[in-house]
């Protein structure tokens, strides 16, 4: 049996050395960069991408190229992310833009971009390519425009006067999941995983990703500073419209409405006034309905994984369940 804790460490090792081996000038550029990167993380890309490949028997030296691309891609969207959403913190470190200006900023993460897709594709090309590493460096790059989509949407949907349900989830598939699901998957086809695994292997990326982010919108309200890194109340004062946030003007009555619209998009607001719809928002059952549906989409990641329960190595896809587990009880 594989211990998930010791196995998560040892890929976020693995893949820290990689990356932090990275050089380049200017060095402001690549100091700016790797900020962000430096301030740790979990690395659960790159354990999803690692688990996923042993469990269809993939070599570890075609893993890591890949790996260390998908914790660059992400780190690229968490700078820009917050030069968007105007952070001043990440991972409990200033933000890039705040450090080092907006330009070097979006220059840093055009930079971790374009190094996510080159060093798996410089592996490729140094193992004169084939099928599987061709086809996973194209799920990345598909990652990379769904991601764009997504986080467009979402940003379109701070300026919408009405959201569905249904439109929220299409954006955090897009804007979350879609990463996710490319991890395991490139991790599978770097096995040799055929086409029905590869359905079943991205439906459980899929469904962890949509948890993911349901999760991320309950502690984006309810969430500890220093356990997240990111301000109390912060989707309150972005005006995001969460699925939290949707579900409660869904249900409120007037007066309780008002409230929780009374401090959408403010950012500029007393404690007090975020905390009262924070309030409001509990007492509707909002989030409890939230931590539902992520853990209904949990369950729909341990049927995808049950059904290649034959194949693989068995110890793998357990700690994929194990890291489906985990998702909707993290509290950063």
């Amino acid at each position: 049996m594989v211990d998930l804790n010791e196995f998560m460490a040892r890929v976020a090792s693995l893949v820290n050395d990689s990356a932090l081996q990275i050089e380049g000038k200017p060095d402001e550029l690549y100091e700016a960069s790797f900020h962000i990167f430096k301030a740790g993380g979990k690395r659960l890309r790159p354990a999803l991408l690692y688990a996923s490949g042993l469990a269809f028997g993939a070599e570890e030296e075609a893993l890591l190229p890949f790996a260390v691309g998908v914790e660059l891609f992400h780190n690229f969207t968490l700078v820009h992310d917050d030069i968007m959403d105007n952070d001043d913190y990440r991972r409990g470190v200033p933000t890039v833009h705040k450090l080092y200006g907006v330009p070097m900023a979006i220059l840093s993460g055009d930079l971790l971009f374009s190094l996510s897709l080159h060093i798996p594709l410089s592996y490729c090309s140094e193992k004169k390519s084939n099928y599987r590493c061709v086809e996973a460096s194209r799920k990345l790059a598909w990652a990379s425009v769904t991601v764009a989509e997504g986080q467009a949407l979402d940003m379109m949907f701070e300026k919408a006067e009405s959201v569905t349900e249904e439109q929220y989830m299409e954006m955090i598939y897009k804007k979350t999941a879609a990463l996710l699901e490319a991890s395991v998957y490139i991790g599978a086809v770097l096995g040799g995983a055929e086409k029905r695994e590869l359905e079943l292997i991205s439906n459980y990326g899929r469904s962890i990703g949509l948890a993911f982010q349901i999760i991320d919108d309950i502690l984006g309200i309810y969430g500890k500073e220093e356990e997240t890194g990111k301000p109390v109340y912060s989707d309150l004062r972005e005006g995001k419209k969460t699925l939290l946030i949707l579900k409660a003007l869904q249900i409120a009555e007037e007066e309780k409405r008002k409230t929780i619209e009374s401090v959408l998009g403010r950012k500029d607001l007393e404690r007090e006034k975020y905390s009262e719809a924070a309030r409001v928002i509990e007492e509707l059952g909002v989030p409890a309905y939230a931590r539902s549906k992520a853990e209904y989409f949990v369950s729909k990641a341990i049927e995808s994984l049950d059904h290649i329960k034959e194949k693989g190595r068995q110890e793998y896809i357990s700690l994929l369940k194990e890291i489906a587990y985990l998702v909707v009880k993290r509290r950063k």
